[in-house]
């Protein structure tokens, strides 16, 4: 955003990050294990339809079953484990699979007046004391 207000210009926005995933959730993967209960990728408690890089996908009708311990050659450990139904304990694997096209989510927000750096709250005020009478013009 970018916006004049008498002689000040104001600026603010946030730089965007690259989040490109080659192991991300497959939101098409669905499975019925032997007792017919149904597995699949979730976001915010309902069936993912689509993949969204901001969003926390869970399976919540699996259980992670810590194995053990496994050691990279420098030393280094790492959980094994795997994952089974919550209700009947069948070995079930969550599908994954990799972006085809870059992912993006906002950055740090960043706010500029005449080109140097304030914070937000400051942004804030300048921005509201400056445009009480309505006279600010958005570009």
């Amino acid at each position: 955003m970018k916006a004049i207000s008498g002689d000040d210009v104001f600026e603010a926005g946030a730089d965007m990050i690259e989040v490109t995933s080659q192991h991300r959730p497959d939101t098409n993967w669905r499975v019925v294990d032997a007792q017919g209960h149904e597995h699949r990728w979730y976001v915010d408690g309902k069936p993912a339809v689509s993949y969204n890089p901001s969003a926390k996908h869970e399976t919540p009708t699996l259980v992670d079953v810590h194995d053990g311990w496994g050691y990279w050659e420098d030393g280094e450990r790492y959980a094994i484990h795997h994952y089974e139904c919550r209700q009947c304990g069948e070995h079930i694997e969550p599908r994954y699979t990799a972006d085809t096209n870059r992912q993006y989510i906002p950055g740090l927000r960043w706010c500029r007046i005449n080109g140097e750096s304030v914070s937000k709250e400051e942004f804030e005020r300048r921005w509201s004391a400056r445009n009480r009478d309505g006279a600010g013009s958005a570009i």
